[in-house]
């Protein structure tokens, strides 16, 4: 019988990109550490060890790596694909479906001969299928200078670099990359890196940061400011959101 699923395991280092492709089965994308920054269909997320990213068959995308990553990815031929979301969509990762995914990982492709394995694989595909959809990303802009912007934000949230800066070293003056983010995210740059930042926060928080910890790599200088930003984009509080709960936007 035909391959059933495919994996791939791998460890990158910090920083490290993997650039536009695209592959004919479904691809699903998960960090057993480290956390990883998927951008596909216009939208950036970043997943740590308790979200993932499914990206149906034929979905152009890159990726870079935040921290040392192991990358785990089955992917999924597009037969199987159909119960399956249609769009990109980040996935909130139970404790059922990460072992499922580090087994499948970890013994490699699935012959569809091989019955035990293949119940494996079908455990996880039932699993995907209702798994959390979590809203949690950024609209990425078109235009080349504003898209240099938000690629240097996403890099390094906790920068000191002003906003100005930023977009003099895209080749753009302020007052046009501000509006070309309002155009094409919807959201002033402002806004947008404060949301960039908080994010970065997010994954820290659910791979067990400490609320300090989070709040110096999204660039704050102090936890209070922090909070208060956290607890007005996800209407709960940091530790809240560590402890178990989810994003409202």
């Amino acid at each position: 019988m035909a391959i059933f699923l495919r994996t791939l395991s791998a460890q990158y280092d910090h920083g490290h990109e993997i650039g536009d492709h695209d592959h004919g089965w479904g691809q699903l994308v998960y960090a057993s550490s480290g956390a990883i920054h998927v951008t596909a269909a216009g939208q950036t997320w970043l997943i740590p060890s308790a979200r993932a990213v499914w990206l149906p068959p034929g979905t152009t995308h890159r990726l870079r790596m935040r921290g040392a990553t192991r990358l785990r990815t089955i992917y999924v031929p597009p037969e199987s694909s159909t119960t399956l979301p249609r769009i990109p969509l980040g996935l909130g990762v139970t404790p059922l479906l990460r072992e499922l995914i580090l087994e499948l990982a970890r013994t490699g492709p699935v012959d569809g001969a091989d019955g035990f394995r293949r119940a494996i694989g079908e455990a996880l595909l039932g699993a995907l299928a209702r798994a959390e959809r979590l809203p949690l990303t950024l609209t990425m802009p078109v235009d080349r200078r504003a898209l240099r912007v938000a690629d240097a934000i996403l890099a390094d949230p906790a920068s000191s670099w002003t906003l100005d800066a930023l977009a003099a070293k895209s080749g753009g003056s302020m007052r046009t990359i501000q509006r070309i983010f309002l155009d094409e995210t919807g959201m002033p740059l402002s806004d947008w890196r404060q949301v960039a930042r908080l994010m970065a926060a997010a994954a820290l928080l659910l791979d067990g940061k400490s609320v300090t910890e989070a709040a110096l790599a999204a660039g704050y200088a102090g936890t209070s400011a922090f909070i208060h930003a956290f607890r007005r984009k996800f209407g709960q509080t940091p530790v809240a959101f560590r402890a178990g709960g989810r994003p409202t936007i």
